[in-house]
């Protein structure tokens, strides 16, 4: 059984997307389209859609989808449809605004690091772009590659008005008073552990796919801390750097399934995001290109 290109993608766009209108825009055809093509592809794989923690998953025996899911990845990689990447907030409007030729592009808003390795693991998505290295696989995983782009430190950020915004030689008892957002639990592990050390991370967003406002947001209250780098501060012009050395270190990467590294179109996709690292290099000043 070989199930039509078509209608394989609307089910994994919708399970990659989100919600049916993200997927009738990228395909531009009606929602009910969508809807019943997501259906007929359930039915006939015996499989039921739940939503947890704000992403879709698939309920019943998946294999059979997974045999057809490598088919229609390599139909891709082939040029019969298009390649599929998403990245975070941070990088995907630096490195995909326009995109190489041949690849569909995300919404830049993927929870954590778990969910877009799931959809890569999966074959729904051929690669992602992500912003948080330590918490990335690293270069001895067997099932992943990844290529460092750019390096850069990690900031203490705030409102151009907090308390502590234009104090100098600041220590951590400083930051006692005042709320510090945290986002889900395990998103990001090691970076947690890294701020928690600090008396950081104290302040719970409930937030499923991620949202840009929830930072600026927590930070419009005038006291609430967040982080950022180089990337995401032009992004968010409302907020400012805090005189404090977090000593923690990020960075943008892509990520690939190891068995899709020598396919010709993820190697075009490599030199089209090495092109924008040598520009974003140059362009911050902590910004340090890798590779």
């Amino acid at each position: 059984m070989v199930l039509p290109l078509e209608h394989l993608a609307v089910l994994d766009l919708y399970l990659w997307l989100g919600h049916e209108g993200a997927v009738s825009d990228v395909l531009e055809v009606h929602q009910s389209t969508v809807s019943r093509q997501v259906r007929s592809a359930l039915k006939l794989f015996k499989l039921k859609l739940s939503r947890a923690d704000g992403s879709m998953q698939l309920g019943g025996d998946a294999s059979l989808l997974m045999a057809e899911r490598a088919v229609h990845q390599q139909a891709r990689l082939r040029g019969r449809a298009p390649l599929r990447i998403d990245a975070t907030y941070a990088s995907g409007p630096w490195f995909l605004a326009s995109p190489p030729e041949g690849w569909t592009v995300g919404r830049f808003d993927l929870p954590g690091v778990q969910r877009p390795l799931q959809l890569l693991e999966e074959r729904v998505m051929d690669a992602w772009v992500g912003s948080y290295q330590p918490d990335l696989p690293g270069p001895d995983d067997p099932d992943w590659w990844v290529l460092d782009l750019l390096r850069e430190p990690v900031q203490l950020l705030a409102a151009p008005d907090h308390p502590l915004a234009h104090v100098r030689g600041l220590s951590g008892s400083d930051f006692e008073p005042f709320p510090s957002l945290a986002l889900p639990p395990g998103w990001f592990p090691r970076t947690e552990a890294v701020l928690r050390e600090q008396g950081l991370w104290s302040d719970p967003v409930r937030i499923k796919r991620y949202d840009p406002s929830c930072w600026e947001g927590c930070c419009a209250d005038g006291v609430t801390l967040t982080y950022g780098q180089s990337l995401t501060e032009a992004l968010q012009p409302t907020i400012v750097r805090l005189d404090w050395d977090l000593g923690l270190i990020t960075g943008e990467a892509l990520v690939v399934r190891r068995d899709l590294v020598d396919q010709p179109a993820v190697q075009q996709l490599v030199e089209h995001l090495l092109q924008q690292a040598r520009l974003l290099a140059a362009r911050f000043d902590d910004v340090e290109l890798v590779s």
